[in-house]
């Protein structure tokens, strides 16, 4: 696990936004309802999407023209689990 790459995709408080965005939406949420709830342009979306997504944060599939994106969980679940079992 890149937990380097995670916590640098998490960081940035757009990006940070939109993760969180399609975390709570259990059947995913597509790239313009990310955008709209965000309050992001569509080409910003894209490009934070793109950086989450390379992260191993969220995954996507496309159906025609649209796109939709699931938060990867058990990705998060690793990462929560490696920040806890670090040393004091």
């Amino acid at each position: 696990m890149d937990v380097v790459a995670k916590l640098s995709a998490l960081a940035q408080p757009t990006r940070l936004e939109i993760f969180l965005a399609i975390a709570s939406a259990p059947n995913g949420i597509t790239s313009t309802d990310v955008a709209e709830q965000t309050d992001t342009l569509p080409n910003n979306a894209s490009v934070h999407l793109s950086i989450l997504r390379n992260a191993g944060l969220v995954r996507s599939s496309k159906s025609g023209r649209s796109v939709t994106y699931r938060a990867e969980l058990d990705a998060l679940r690793s990462l929560s689990d490696f920040l806890r079992s670090a040393p004091d």
